[in-house]
């Protein structure tokens, strides 16, 4: 289980919702938060999250990355290898 900081969680879902094809991830957050449950995510999903992610990580000031995002890289990166 990877855990992210609220501020790690908040900003994530803030990109999630600007790009029109993560948008369903964000809503899969969303309802997992509001049940308190862990997030599972579809294949294109994680894609998607991954996406966000990397373009994130490319943007100035990207060295600023939390540590919770570069593990939710890492293990998203890893289940698509493992599909």
């Amino acid at each position: 289980m990877i855990e992210l900081s609220d501020r790690e969680a908040g900003e994530l879902r803030e990109r999630l919702r600007r790009v029109a094809l993560a948008q369903p991830a964000e809503e899969t957050i969303a309802v997992s938060a509001n049940a308190s449950t862990s997030v599972t995510f579809t294949h294109t999903q994680k894609v998607a999250v991954i996406d966000v992610l990397a373009q994130w990580m490319n943007e100035p000031g990207g060295e600023e990355f939390g540590e919770g995002l570069f593990k939710l890289r890492d293990a998203l990166t890893n289940d698509l290898e493992r599909e």
